[in-house]
């Protein structure tokens, strides 16, 4: 399939089959990682000889790979005709922007010169770039203030000094040994927090470093330099062993589904570049529900492809590359088939993760409950688009990138998702990520679909957890109980979200407890948000939402069905965000407002076609 391969291959095994025998591929996890023993072939950081003799093979029968790797040549080949480089441009504190786009396209760049047959293409595809490696050579630094930046630019020098190593010429690689050392690693050297983390930082971090020390480890040889390097190794499988255990108990990640996709990504990136460098990974994957992060991901995906995006997340697709290589190596091909059914952006990796696997995804589970993040979905099919699904939150408040959030929700049918979590904000609003953060309608529990008492946020550091879960043919339901979010506000909190498959309906149940003396008396908000348009009823006992899909309108009633307030209603009111906040244009409230008293009183809410 590829003509520079051919040349060189018969080299390549033997070279790569003298690592695995005296490396032991299978080198025993948990024993210390030692540069000197680095594999001398290239490419080792990502991918392998023999992952990539596999692709090749493959590419020449197999119409789904022969589709992705279609749109990372257009991509490459669209790439070609662009004149402009990354350049240093630091929007708030970040470069990361310019990190990721040298890294993309390095990546797609990288995977057309080693998959084409065309020579004028893979001539094209390493001069294009390192144009972007020249140009982010030349750059004062990689911005390690915000050091995911730094990482991620390491990244993308790693990967093009590996993938591009046997037609460099020595300029080229000096240029990229340099910059590697000086503008990633040495200050990768530093005690920087992240480096005991338990969320994504960790991961990102430790895996930009890790692929720049493994990319240039046999190159350099002044003693100072290979110590920093091999303590930037070793000391990384320790840090990263923080972060990892966030994958227990069971594979899903605290901080959303945008967070789990940029965590795996670099995760999957620091095995590879251990295991394909060094024969192992030394323990890094064996953490407890790592094996099923995937399964997070099909859970948390709606029929119509959209995430259940609680935290900093927005609405979008699940169907990451990641998932094949997670379905390639634990044995799962529904998570391959999902990625295939599902994806809609092709980023370059996927032609490298991709391996046949079918399956009937008629036979994955509808319901799913995992534990530590404490989230329950369910759906009332996998087959069809017009399928019940419904996301519920409970969880912890204090995790990294969480909103004020818990016992929201978001549901979907009939292809609209009528019950919506508005997501993250911009990044650069004042105090975000400190003292303002919960003043920010879209962080605030005032901007959830949960209970808003008084205008008062839930307490920052309130946990909860799914208390109860039940899932059968008929009807799959969870509880949870929200008091230590409420904390000083009322008595108690619990929520019960069921979908009924049998019935066609879903139906919240809220028993809420008396008020505190401070606030007996003040408004208890029910609420969800909605971009669909909504009536009310006349009586107030329902409201309609509708909206269209293509040129069908598509509807929804919502029912009181039960209240100890005889006199509660439904109410629309807007969304009350600052002006330099997402306006939230097209978003309205469906709220239902009690005052609270000294006694016990329930919500009985009920949704259905």
């Amino acid at each position: 399939m590829i003509s520079h391969l051919k040349r060189k291959w018969y080299v390549i095994l033997l070279c790569s089959l003298a690592f695995c025998v005296g490396n032991g591929a299978g080198a025993e996890t948990g024993t210390t990682p030692d540069i000197g023993k680095v594999n001398p072939v290239h490419p080792r950081v990502l991918i392998s000889p023999k992952q990539e003799a596999e692709t090749v093979a493959l590419l020449k029968t197999d119409a789904d790979l022969q589709a992705l790797y279609a749109s990372v040549e257009a991509e490459a080949k669209k790439l070609l005709e662009e004149p402009k480089t990354v350049e240093y441009i630091i929007i708030g504190p970040r470069l990361l922007t310019q990190s990721r786009r040298c890294l993309r396209r390095v990546l797609a760049l990288g995977s057309v010169y080693r998959l084409t047959e065309d020579d004028v293409l893979k001539n094209a595809c390493r001069e294009r770039a390192m144009k972007e490696i020249w140009a982010a050579a030349a750059f004062p630094d990689w911005n390690p203030s915000h050091f995911l930046d730094t990482a991620e630019m390491t990244a993308a020098f790693a990967v093009a000094f590996d993938w591009f190593y046997v037609d460099l010429n020595e300029a080229d690689k000096k240029l990229m040994i340099d910059a590697i050392y000086e503008k990633g690693l040495v200050p990768g050297a530093k005690n920087l927090w992240w480096k005991r983390s338990a969320y994504n930082w960790n991961q990102v971090c430790t895996g930009g470093m890790a692929m720049g020390a493994l990319a240039i480890a046999d190159e350099v040889k002044e003693p100072e330099k290979r110590e920093l390097i091999q303590k930037t190794v070793q000391e990384g499988v320790k840090n990263v062993a923080v972060a990892m255990k966030s994958f227990s108990p069971d594979g899903a990640w605290a901080e959303g589904p945008a967070y789990w996709c940029y965590t795996t990504l670099y995760t999957i990136f620091y095995i590879e570049a251990l295991e394909s460098a060094l024969g192992s990974d030394f323990g890094v994957s064996d953490v407890e529900g790592f094996n099923m992060t995937a399964a997070s991901q099909l859970a948390l995906t709606s029929p119509t492809g959209i995430s259940f995006n609680f935290a900093d997340a927005g609405a979008g697709n699940n169907a990451n590359s990641q998932l094949m290589w997670l379905a390639n190596r634990y044995g799962h091909p529904e998570w391959t088939q999902f990625y295939l059914k599902y994806r809609k952006d092709v980023y370059p990796t996927a032609v490298w993760y991709y391996r046949p696997a079918p399956c009937d995804m008629s036979k994955v589970p509808c319901d799913f409950v995992f534990r530590g993040t404490e989230i329950a979905t369910f759906r009332s099919a996998w087959n069809d688009p017009d399928a019940w699904y419904v996301g519920f939150k409970a969880g912890d408040n204090a995790v990294n990138h969480s909103h004020l959030e818990l016992g929201n929700f978001i549901l979907e049918r009939n292809q609209v998702r009528w019950a919506v979590d508005l997501g993250a904000d911009n990044y650069n609003l004042p105090g975000y990520f400190g003292k303002l953060r919960w003043t920010y309608y879209r962080l605030a529990t005032r901007g959830q679909n949960t209970f808003c008492i008084d205008g008062m946020n839930q307490d920052p550091k309130g946990v909860s957890k799914i208390d109860g879960f039940q899932t059968d043919s008929e009807c799959g339901y969870a509880w949870t109980n929200l008091s230590d979010a409420y904390k000083g506000q009322v008595a108690y909190i619990r929520r019960k979200v069921e979908l009924n498959r049998e019935k066609s309906c879903v139906i919240i149940t809220d028993i809420i407890g008396p008020g505190t003396e401070e606030t007996r008396g003040k408004s208890l908000v029910w609420q969800f948000h909605t971009r669909a348009k909504a009536e009310v009823a006349e009586d107030g006992k329902s409201v309609t939402l509708t909206q269209n899909v293509g040129k069908e309108t598509r509807k929804l009633t919502i029912f009181l069905e039960n209240a100890t307030n005889r006199a509660a209603r439904f109410e629309l009111r807007e969304t009350t965000q600052g002006p330099d906040e997402n306006q939230n244009a097209g978003v309205q409230r469906v709220v239902i407002s009690t005052p609270l008293t000294d006694a016990e009183q329930f919500i009985v809410v009920k949704f259905t076609d």
